[in-house]
């Protein structure tokens, strides 16, 4: 299951609009495959939830998240403006919280980034576990699950283009009408959980992991997922699986490609440093050093 030269990645987290659009400029410019944005809507006071993908990990826990120097930015206008920013570059939410938002809000705003991004958009999607943030937002943390299903259900109605309608158990509504053309938006399942593996073998288009994970559990991850597939007669059936390694190396890289997975995401902190101290050319050497250690190859030499 060897993969010759695997596509490479980026996920981020609590960065400045000006931090990303260096990176995502930089990015592109050295031939990675995509950027991909994660989320939040509310920083809570005090909270009690744990994060179901990074128990027990030693690079990654709540506060990384959640500690009240976070600067959280409103998704849907940032990938605006890196889209504009960009050409060839991916891009991409990781994961977007979608039970706290109306399935007719998100289906505008995915289409919108769809068009805009010229189909680079992909929506990585969840349904969330930090519950202080639901209550919140007034959505019951307890029906995340079956509102994400819904969700699902009304966003491929709505990206098959013309008037369509919805009676469901959380929404009710119809006909209306979102755009008149088709777009087509993949749909990548995100999460480690059981819940979320078996979403992704009834409706995704790719699966990427919650938080980092070492490569023996990637393993037994994608093993549960392809066992579900073959249950539901779905092995024929395209899947993309989007891995993130513990660490941004070359032999951490290979490691995973030798084993089949062909799209790596690093973590952002690992290749661009987050601190605002650290002067963006020291970053722009940084990241072009590990694309060349990485073998990474700007579109334009690929298809020359």
């Amino acid at each position: 299951m060897a993969s010759a030269k695997p596509k490479i990645g980026i996920t981020t987290y609590n960065y400045p609009p000006q931090e990303l659009l260096n990176l995502a400029r930089t990015a592109e410019r050295l031939g990675f495959e995509g950027l991909w944005f994660g989320e939040h809507y509310v920083i809570p006071g005090s909270y009690g939830s744990k994060h179901p993908g990074i128990a027990g990990t030693v690079e990654h826990k709540e506060d990384d998240i959640l500690s009240p120097g976070v600067r959280l930015y409103d998704p849907w206008f940032t990938l605006g403006a890196i889209a504009g920013a960009t050409t060839t570059l991916k891009l991409g939410t990781a994961i977007c919280i979608v039970p706290m938002i109306h399935p007719l809000l998100l289906a505008r705003a995915t289409a919108t980034a769809h068009d805009i991004s010229g189909g680079r958009f992909r929506l990585g999607m969840g349904a969330g576990w930090l519950k202080e943030e639901f209550d919140a937002l007034g959505v019951p943390f307890e029906e995340r699950g079956g509102r994400l299903d819904e969700a699902i259900a009304v966003l491929r109605k709505a990206w098959e283009g013309g008037f369509f309608e919805h009676q469901g158990k959380a929404f009710q509504f119809g006909p209306v009408q979102i755009t008149p053309h088709a777009t087509p938006v993949p749909l990548v399942c995100g999460g480690n959980t059981g819940p979320a593996l078996r979403r992704v073998v009834r409706v995704a288009d790719a699966w990427m992991n919650s938080a980092m994970v070492p490569l023996e559990e990637a393993l037994r991850l994608r093993d549960t997922i392809e066992r579900g597939r073959a249950e539901a007669g779905k092995t024929g059936d395209p899947l993309t699986y989007y891995l993130r390694p513990p660490e941004a190396t070359p032999e951490q890289v290979a490691a995973f490609a030798a084993e089949g997975f062909d799209n790596i995401v690093l973590w952002g902190p690992h290749v661009w440093p987050q601190s605002p101290d650290t002067p963006l050319e020291v970053k722009v050497a940084g990241l072009t050093r590990l694309a060349r250690e990485l073998g990474v190859t700007p579109a334009t030499a690929a298809a020359a």
